[in-house]
Formats: structure tokens, sequence, C-alpha cells
């Protein structure tokens, strides 16, 4: 995994400060216009091909913004897998906080640290399933692909490191980077975090490409 390439590959881009300024605004529409979801959408999209390029070592990785087809598409398709991962996630861990907040046996600061362990946790696998699933829908342009299960476990066979180590990463960062944007500037600098995530991804998926093709090639040797 290369996290300076990651950090860095836009800069290149010979229109990265237009498609980063456009990006940043949409997000900054996104965070501050209370429609979130309606605009947020198309932020989906621009992630899912930066995925697909990085994944498909494309000459350039940032698409374009006039290639608004593809990127809505993307975006509402995108949108929904995380849509419904939060439906899913949330729903159990609403379960779950319900169980320990009505548990008559438990203290008041024992149920305190477990709800907020537990929303700790279902922000981390919400973040793990929703990228998992925009992975394999940027891989197979099929929306059923983003929930097989199957499909996820031989992603993560051999590169399971990697992702996590990327999952946490990304968090990190994006963290730092809505510190230092301030508030008012952070869908801009959070934009440039939401890149970089996507560029490890990518690599992610050109990882298991690459094991992927190399066992073949073992068993092709073993056979001969």
């Amino acid at each position: 995994m290369d996290y300076a390439e990651a950090m860095s590959f836009m800069f290149r881009d010979e229109d990265w400060i237009k498609k980063v300024l456009i990006g940043g605004l949409i997000a900054f529409v996104a965070f501050y216009s209370g429609i979130l979801f309606f605009v947020a959408f198309v932020l989906v999209g621009y992630y899912v091909g930066i995925l697909r390029n990085t994944a498909k070592k494309e000459e350039k990785i940032l698409p374009e913004w006039n290639e608004l087809n593809q990127i809505a598409v993307d975006g509402i398709l995108g949108a929904i897998v995380i849509l419904i991962n939060f439906i899913i996630i949330g729903g159990i861990t609403a379960l779950l906080i319900v169980l320990v907040a009505t548990d008559a046996f438990s203290p008041d600061y024992q149920k305190g640290l477990l709800i907020t362990l537990i929303s700790i946790a279902a922000l981390f696998a919400h973040t793990i399933f929703s990228n998992l699933g925009l992975i394999q829908f940027s891989r197979t342009g099929n929306f059923g692909d983003a929930f097989n299960i199957r499909t996820m476990l031989e992603f993560l066979r051999g590169n399971f490191g990697n992702f996590i180590a990327v999952t946490i990463f990304s968090m990190i960062l994006n963290l730092v980077l809505l510190l230092v944007g301030l508030g008012i500037f952070s869908p801009f600098t959070n934009f440039w975090g939401f890149i970089v995530q996507a560029h490890l991804f990518g690599q992610c998926v050109g990882v298991q490409q690459q094991n992927a093709v190399s066992g073949q090639s073992a068993d092709v040797q073993t056979s001969t």
C-alpha cells in the first residue's frame, strides 16, 4: 500500500484545483444546506469513480465533473448501499443500546461505557461494510454485488490487514482534517481526505487482483 501516492496523486492532474473546488463546494452545500442526502450522492458517485479508476490504474484517476451521468448513477446506487447498511447496523445498534439501558442490574456508569463502546463499534462496522459494498459495486457495476458476502470474503482473503489499516487511517485522517478545517473549511479539507481514502481502497482492490492472478499462475504451474 502506497500511502504517499494516495495523498499526492491528485496534484499531478492538471485540473486538480478545479475538480477539488467543485467537490468541496458540493460538500459545503451538503453539510450546511440541510439537504445532505440529495447532494451527497454526487460525492458518493465521485468516490466510486476514484475507486474504479485506481483499481484499473487509469492515467487520470480523478473523474471529470462533466461525466455527470456516470457520477449520478454511481452516486445514487452507492448512496443506497450506504443507506441500507446504515439501516441494518443502526437497527442492531439501537436494539443493543435499549437492552443495555433497560438492564436493571447494571450501574449507570457501566451502561454509559457500554453504550459508548457499542456506538463506536457501530460507526466502525458501518464504515467497513459500506466501503466493502462500494468496492464490490465499483468492480462490477452490479448493485447486488454490494451485498454479496461471498465476494466480500474473497476480497478480504489475504487483504484483510490492508483493508483494516486503510479504514483506521482514513477515519483518523478525516477527523484531523475536520478539525483543521475549523468547521467552515472542513468540507474542502475533508473532500481531499475523501479522495485519499478512495485511492487507498482502490489500491486494496489492486492488491486483491494481483493476489488472484498470482494464485492462478501458481495453479497453472502446479498443474503442469
